[in-house]
């Protein structure tokens, strides 16, 4: 995995992490529900973050 493949990982795991968590801040979830939406919001930013990675670094080596 290059340099630029982890950067978007690590980034768009922590924009995802950052998101679910103010989200279940403004509904005032608690427990189960925080984890789950945190998880999930995770893991999806994290594979936004890698695809973006992925066309970036393509664009550069055109």
């Amino acid at each position: 995995m290059g340099t630029e493949k982890s950067v978007g990982l690590s980034l768009g795991f922590l924009a995802g992490t950052t998101f679910g968590s103010g989200i279940s801040f403004l509904l005032g979830w608690q427990s189960y529900d925080l984890i789950i939406l945190v998880s999930l919001c995770g893991a999806a930013g994290a594979l936004a973050g890698l695809k973006i990675s992925q066309k970036l670094s393509f664009r550069a080596r055109q």
